[in-house]
């Protein structure tokens, strides 16, 4: 599995432009992805991949720090 850390999923571009902008802010180089969900799409912002699920949750405790709620994500490889 790869790990990623969501920092946020929203509507419209320029919201996860301006969470990932945030971001790189905080030091962290971040990604915005699209997806469909219930019919409309969503834009996520992740950092990662991660190797290690540790890894990950030390980012995800870094950011909460900084006041950024994050999620952590595993996806299949």
């Amino acid at each position: 599995f790869d790990y990623f850390v969501q920092a946020g999923a929203f509507r419209t571009q320029q919201d996860a432009d301006a969470q990932r902008a945030k971001l790189a802010m905080l030091g962290w180089e971040a990604r915005v992805s699209e997806r469909e969900q219930n019919g409309r799409n969503v834009f996520r912002v992740r950092v990662g991949p991660f190797a290690k699920r540790d890894d990950a949750d030390q980012l995800k405790e870094k950011l909460a720090g900084a006041g950024v709620e994050a999620a952590l994500v595993r996806v299949q490889r």
